[in-house]
Parts: structure tokens; C-alpha cells; sequence
């Protein structure tokens, strides 16, 4: 299995002002923040890497979501959370990767630090997150998106609501289209795609079935009958939909192996192939392989 879509849980790469609004998004009181300094203090990936081993998840990517210019500075710099990342992939023995992230506001900063990860090993794409302030058609991400279209760098945005502090997408998805009319080989995936947004991702993916992915993350806060209707979304589009756990957030809403479970029970061999592992190996690096 792979899973496309987890975040280290070290509070020193956070920024202070997203961990606020987890928070308040689930009851800002004692209880909740006790949880999130427990659950925000696997500095080396040590608990990731066991529940992986508990729920049969061979690789995980680690996404790096840049909340910095929008929501306030961590306590390492964007250079240092890149390092820390690129440290803590290369002593999992493969079993870790992860994806630089890229605010735009940063101006030039920006591009050269996705520029110099993306050609470290263990860093395999770039995070965007747009409610930070930005579409994706923006101008100012016509440099990323050339520099990942040349090098076959593989992108990750977020799509669907996010924090109430943070902004809404306003030409999304012609946002997107626009991207990959202008970037035809470009391979994207819509982060919690299939989650948010099941019609209007199924829509899109359809539209293009080349380079265009969803994953499934945030499902863990679906209902029985919800987690069906998406895994019947997935079967329209079964070659591109990527499994993600949204790790360390999944440990605030129950058991994940019984979500795991849950959806191998309703899909058929081949479905689970794709969406646990080969789908994954297609948007990251253009094969099977």
C-alpha cells in the first residue's frame, strides 16, 4: 500500500495558526489540545512508520503544506522544515518520501527552494495549498508549473474548504482546467477530491483520464453510506483515485484499519490494486514501475 497523503506530526514544522484552527474546527478546549501536542511531537517519524506497519502501508509521502506567509511561521524556517523532512525520509529506508511545499508569496524564495528539493532524493513532487491566497492559474505559479511539466514532477493541491481563516477558491475548476489545457503531460492530484467534492470530482477526472487524480483523504470522516457512495465514485473512475490516510489527523476520528478494512470488503481485487498502490505509482512517477 501506498498512502499519498500524510503530514509529519512535529509542531516545529507546523505553522502555529493551523494548529489553532484544528483545534477550534473539532472543540477548542483542554482535551483537544493535550491531543495535538500528543499527536504533534513524532519529530522522526518513529509513530508514523509503526502504524504503517500496523495497517500494511509500505510507503507514505509526506506532504509539506507551506502556512507560513498566511498563517504564521513555525518554529524552523521553510529551509529547515525541508531539511528536517529530507532527513527523517532518508533514515526510513525508503519507506518515506515527501513532497515540497510552494507558497508563491514568497516570490523567487519559492521556486529555488522547490527547485533545490526536487532534485534531492526522497523529495517526488510539490504541495500546493490555495486557500493560502492564490488560484491555481495564477501567474505567478506559471514558473512552478513549467519547472514540474519539464521534469516530470508530479503535483499535489489541496481542493475543498479549508480553515475559516483562510480563503475559498474562486475559479476552481477553471482554474484547473486551465493548468492542464497549458500543461498537457502535467500529472496533479486533487488532495480529498473524492472526499469533498464526489460528483464534481468524478466530472473532472473523466474530463482527463491522462494526468488528473483525486485521492481519497479525509474519509475517514464519512459515514457508512458516505463511504460507499465514494467507493462507487471510485469505480467510474478506477484508474485514478490514490489512497491517503491524512495521517496524524485520522488518529483523532477512530481506527483506521477498520476504514481499511471496510473499503477492501466493498472492492473487488483489481480495484484494490489501483487504489492501494498502482494508481499511486502512476501519478508519481509516470509507471507501474
Amino acid at each position: 500500500m501506498i498512502d499519498i497523503h500524510v503530514h509529519l506530526a512535529d509542531a516545529r514544522c507546523v505553522s502555529p495558526g493551523f494548529v489553532m484552527g484544528i483545534a477550534e474546527s473539532i472543540g477548542d478546549d483542554d482535551r483537544v489540545r493535550r491531543a495535538l501536542r500528543l499527536y504533534l511531537s513524532d519529530r522522526d517519524g518513529k509513530r508514523l512508520l509503526s502504524q504503517m506497519d500496523t495497517y500494511g502501508i509500505t510507503k507514505s509521502v509526506l506532504l509539506i503544506a507551506d502556512f507560513g506567509p498566511a498563517l504564521g511561521e513555525p518554529s524552523l524556517s521553510i529551509e529547515e522544515v525541508h531539511q528536517h523532512h529530507a532527513a527523517v525520509t532518508e533514515a526510513s529506508g525508503g519507506r518515506l518520501a515527501f513532497f515540497a511545499g510552494f507558497d508563491p508569496s514568497r516570490g523567487r524564495t519559492a521556486l529555488d527552494i522547490v527547485k533545490r528539493w526536487t532534485a534531492v532524493p526522497g523529495c517526488e513532487g510539490v504541495k500546493l495549498y490555495p486557500p493560502c491566497g492564490f488560484e491555481l492559474d495564477d501567474e505567478r505559479l506559471l514558473p512552478l508549473w513549467q519547472h514540474c511539466n519539464d521534469n516530470s514532477i508530479p503535483v499535489l493541491t489541496h481542493s475543498g474548504p479549508s480553515l475559516p481563516g483562510l480563503g475559498s477558491a474562486q475559479r476552481y475548476p477553471h482554474s484547473l482546467e486551465e493548468v492542464l489545457r497549458r500543461f498537457p503531460d502535467l500529472r496533479v492530484a486533487l488532495a480529498h477530491g473524492m472526499v469533498w467534492d464526489l460528483e464534481g470530482t468524478v466530472r473532472l477526472l473523466l474530463a482527463h483520464p491522462a494526468n488528473l487524480y483525486a485521492d481519497i483523504s479525509s474519509f475517514h470522516q464519512l459515514s457508512g453510506l458516505e463511504t460507499e457512495l465514494m467507493l462507487e465514485g471510485c469505480a467510474k473512475v478506477p484508474d485514478q483515485v490514490l489512497f491517503g490516510s491524512d495521517a496524524p489527523l485520522f488518529d483523532l476520528s477512530g481506527n483506521l484499519g477498520a476504514k481499511i478494512d471496510e473499503m477492501r470488503e466493498r472492492l473487488t481485487p483489481a480495484q484494490q490494486a489501483g487504489l492501494f498502490e498502482l494508481n499511486a505509482r502512476r501519478f508519481l512517477y509516470g509507471t507501474n514501475a
